[in-house]
């Protein structure tokens, strides 16, 4: 009766899998400043979000289709576990395999997005460095203007 719910959240599973994966390479992307690989990334986990989505759809009208089935009101692994008792377990342990990739996942984000901002931090001070922007003012109290101007191009390889 949960099959098509326990087949998407298997999916689901398998994809977070995945991504935990992928989210753990952004490491060594964000050391080399690679642009190219950091767009290229983020167009996979643009996909990756709307795939999640798609199997979240897919379990709940799944899930839907179980409620009425069985006529319940809402569903819940309680309720699922008083109904079919063998099957709500198989889900529970797939949901709570999910819960521990989706808790990694947001683990290594956090990480990532450090390593994102102190990457951006360094890229700004070598911008700076080569480039100031004058801090003193003119005698009308705009921002002078800087003595002369520059192109930057900068690639750090690691």
């Amino acid at each position: 009766m949960l099959e098509q719910a326990v087949d998407a959240l298997n999916q689901l599973r398998e994809l977070l899998r995945s991504e935990v994966e992928h989210a753990r390479s952004e490491r060594q992307i964000l050391r080399t400043l690679d642009a190219r690989a950091i767009f290229a990334r983020a167009s996979e986990r643009a996909s990756f979000v709307a795939q999640v989505a798609r199997l979240e759809q897919q379990a709940a009208s799944a899930l839907g289709l179980v409620a009425r089935a069985l006529q319940l009101d809402e569903v819940s692994l309680a309720r699922l576990r008083q109904k079919v008792p063998s099957e709500a377990t198989g889900l529970a342990r797939v949901l709570d395999d999910i819960q521990a990739l989706a808790g990694a996942l947001q683990e290594i984000d956090r990480l990532n997005l450090f390593l994102g901002n102190r990457a951006l931090s360094c890229v700004r001070g070598y911008v700076t460095a080569v480039s100031p922007i004058p801090t003193a003012y003119d005698r009308r109290g705009a921002f002078a203007a800087p003595r002369h101007s520059a192109a930057v191009s900068v690639s750090i390889k690691g």
